[in-house]
Formats: structure tokens, sequence, C-alpha cells
């Protein structure tokens, strides 16, 4: 395969429950004690002989001793050889970014450099099967394969395992699997992730033409009270996932703390509060999944603010609040659907977006305590979260180079969630949320019934909020 071939194309992950039987969890358990326990031999290996002898090992140098190694220790005979190499490769990815880190400090950059670590075995929660076809007389015969059980739930063949019962959620192109990752959470439920490859040529091309076409933008302003604002008037609520299941969480975290480390009460009340937390992150999974679908299938320009994160709950009252509702989750789940549906997703300059006019551009300083933008230059006063989002907006069209195929100027206009006056703002102001039940193309009744009262008077170039 040509090297411009391999380019184009990139791996999307699905992932599944698994169920496995108590025979196979035993067999999962103690491959992953295998594997962490040569995660840790190949880490040390590599700082004993950079130590004594001031050479890096390769991974080719420790793949090549695996088979003198398992005479050693007869645990990693257990292990099929694929996940044996897959584990040595993940400790030659983690000294590769150890050393692109440093070089990357070298040259001015803020950055982090952490030397690689130990693992203990209740941090390492995967395995990975690295091949799931093989060529076999020039033919493909798979080594994993898939069968299907009813519409509901399937068998993953996987080697030294067994049939895996998974539930089969969604429909997958197995001919194009290449990865089989199974992973153990810490509430004790089991996953299996499987990676698909799939072909950008075509995908980008009919990108392209789609918004040469037809072009339908929007810019995206996230923040704390909403969790997000859009330049169509679409607001929607911070869902608050932390804050749904606190008080339970504190009294299970409060009990945990009363047992008595490493004993057998102590972990089954852990594995209580992972559960919680695992139920906290997948209600916010779920909803940023479904958000990011509604935003892919009703737009062509997505636009977002590049944010600092990481600098922004530094320090921060905020903070909890911030990481409870999903920024950098939300602009990636936009981002990869985007690809696979033909939508370009932009970030922009972040700098002076809430203070700018959307209108007439002057900026116009503001405290967090003024929530209304008050243009003393061309008099419009808006909302400051949606004339934030019409300027990220304005933004990513200009970043595209597409401000010749909007019809002119970007500003406060009369356009609504989805197209001119109609979708997610009714005639009295309400604007709707999207439901968490259901999702529904542009122009269907894809939103909920729960409705927050916002009202506009939509007049431009003055547009008031009561």
């Amino acid at each position: 395969m040509s090297r411009a071939k391999e380019e184009s194309k990139f791996l999307l992950t699905y992932k599944f429950r698994a169920y496995p039987s108590a025979l196979q969890e035993y067999k999962l358990e103690n491959w992953l004690f295998a594997l962490c326990w040569l995660y840790n031999h190949a880490l040390e290996e590599r700082k004993r002989v950079w130590k004594e002898e001031r050479r890096t090992v390769k991974y080719s140098e420790q793949q090549n001793n695996l088979p003198k190694l398992k005479k050693k220790e007869p645990i990693l005979k257990l292990v099929h050889s694929q996940v044996l190499q897959d584990t040595l490769r993940r400790v030659d990815k983690a000294f590769q970014k150890f050393f692109q880190d440093l070089e990357r400090k070298k040259k001015g950059e803020k950055v982090k450099v952490g030397y690689p670590k130990k693992k203990p075995i209740a941090k390492y929660k995967s395995l990975t099967f690295s091949q799931v076809w093989m060529k076999q007389k020039g033919k493909l015969v798979p080594i994993i394969k898939l069968e299907k059980k009813n519409n509901r739930f399937a068998y993953l063949h996987l080697p030294k395992i067994g049939k895996l019962k998974i539930r089969l959620h969604r429909e997958i192109d197995w001919t194009r699997a290449k990865t089989v990752t199974v992973k153990r959470e810490p509430s004790g439920n089991w996953y299996v992730c499987i990676s698909v490859e799939v072909d950008l040529d075509q995908i980008l091309k009919e990108a392209e033409e789609r918004v040469e076409r037809k072009i339908k933008t929007v810019g995206i302003d996230l923040g704390v009270k909403h969790l997000a604002v859009t330049s169509k008037k679409d607001y929607i609520k911070h869902p608050k996932f932390i804050q749904k299941l606190e008080k339970r969480l504190k009294r299970e975290q409060k009990k945990l703390s009363r047992k008595e480390k490493g004993s057998r009460n102590f972990e089954k009340q852990k594995k209580k509060v992972a559960k919680i937390h695992e139920k906290i992150k997948n209600a916010r999974r779920d909803f940023l999944h479904k958000l990011s679908r509604k935003l892919v299938g009703r737009y062509h320009l997505i636009s977002f603010e590049d944010l600092d994160i990481p600098g922004l709950v530094e320090n921060n009252p905020l903070a909890k609040l911030i990481l409870d509702a999903g920024w950098g989750t939300l602009i990636t789940f936009t981002t990869y659907k985007a690809v696979m549906a033909g939508v370009k997703v932009v970030k922009v300059d972040a700098a002076y977006t809430t203070q700018e006019c959307s209108y007439c551009g002057l900026k116009v300083p503001k405290t967090l305590a003024d929530r209304m933008h008050k243009c003393p230059r061309c008099g419009i006063e808006l909302d400051r979260d949606y004339n934030a989002s019409i300027v990220i907006d304005k933004r990513g069209i200009e970043k595209e180079g597409l401000t010749h195929l909007t019809g002119g100027r970007v500003g406060a206009t009369r356009t609504y969630a989805c197209g001119e006056g109609t979708g997610g703002v009714s005639s009295k102001g309400e604007i709707s949320y999207p439901s968490l039940k259901q999702e529904s193309p542009c122009g269907s009744s894809g939103w909920s019934n729960s409705r927050q009262r916002v009202v506009f008077l939509p007049e431009a170039p003055s547009v008031r909020a009561e």
C-alpha cells in the first residue's frame, strides 16, 4: 500500500459491553497481572541498560527476547503472543513520548515532561489483540471471529479466552476490523473496544463539495451556566452530572474511608464508588455524543473557540463545573463525527470573543458580572454568550475563507436553529434544548419538551433580553 493511501485512512473505535463467564474473567485477570509484570519488567530493562551501557533499548530487541522470557516466566505462556507484543509497544510509545516532550521543551514549548513509570496492577486495565485478520495462501483469514447470536448479542472468539459474549448495540463492518481491546473498568464491568479502518478520501471529497454547495454555519460559545450557546440562539443548559449524584457519591466515599484498606469490605465499597463515577461518566458521554450528533447533522461548518482548558481550570473556583461540562470531550466528539459526515470543524482564536461586538467589531470591556453586551457605537444589546457565539461563527467563516459564500457580512441576524425563523426558538422566544432520548434531522421534532424561557426581540441592530 502506498504512503498516500495509508495516510488517507484512520481508525474509528466502537465500544461494547462485555459479559465474560467466571472462567473467562479469571483468565483475563491473570492476563492483566502477567501483562502488568511484563510492562514493568520491560521498563526496568530499558532503565538498567541506559544506566550501565548508555544505549537505548529498541522495541525489536525486547520483542526478540520474548521467547527466552517466556521460559523464565511460565505465566507469560498463558497470554497470546499478540497481546504480549502490544504491551512492549506500549512501553516503546511511552519512551517515544518522553523523548518528544523533551525536544519540545528544548524548543521553548510549555509541556510537562514525565519519565515513564511503573504501573500498579490496579491501573493496568486493558489488553489488545493487535491483529484481527491474517494472510494465508493469498487469502485473508480471521484470527478473531465475530458471531452474531441475535439482534442484541454476539460472541467474540478470542484466542486462548474463548467465546466472549458482548452487547452488539450497533452494526460494524467486521472485514475492516483492525484491533480488539478488552478493558476492565474500576467498577468491575468489562468492555470490548473494536477499531475499524475508515477511508477518508471519498469523505473529504464530499465534505468540500457539500460546503461549497450550501453553507450552514454555527458558532458555539462554551460556558458554565449554559454548556453551550450557539449563534442560532440555542441555549443548551449545563446538565451538572456530578451535582445530581454528589450526595450519593459523598455518602459512599465516607463509607469507604471507614473501611480497612486492603480488606474485602474495602474492595466491595471501592467498587460501589467506582460504579457511581462510571455512571456519571456514562451520562456525560451519552449527552455529549447526542449533542455532537445533532450539531453535525444540522450544520456544515462548526466553529469552536481554541480553549486552553487545563489553564482555565487552574486555580479557578469554577473548575469543577468546567470539568463536569466536558468541553474538550464535546469538541473531540464533534470533530470525529464531522469527518465521518463530511462536515468541517474549526477552532478559532479565543481572544476577545466576549468583548468584541458581533455587529460592528468594537471591543467592549466586560466583567464576569456583566451578562449583557451593550455596544456604545452601534447600540446593539445582546446576551453576552449569544454575542460571543456570533463572533466565533464569523471568525470560523473568515478562517475557512468562505465569506463570499455566506451572502455577505456575518452578524446579529434573525437566523434561528434550523434556518430562517424556524427550529429551536419559538415565536414567544422560548429556546428548547436537545433531547437526550431522541435524535432527528434539522426541521423535525428533535427537541425536548423541557424549555428555558429566554425572551429575545429579534429586530436588528437592537436585540434586548428581558
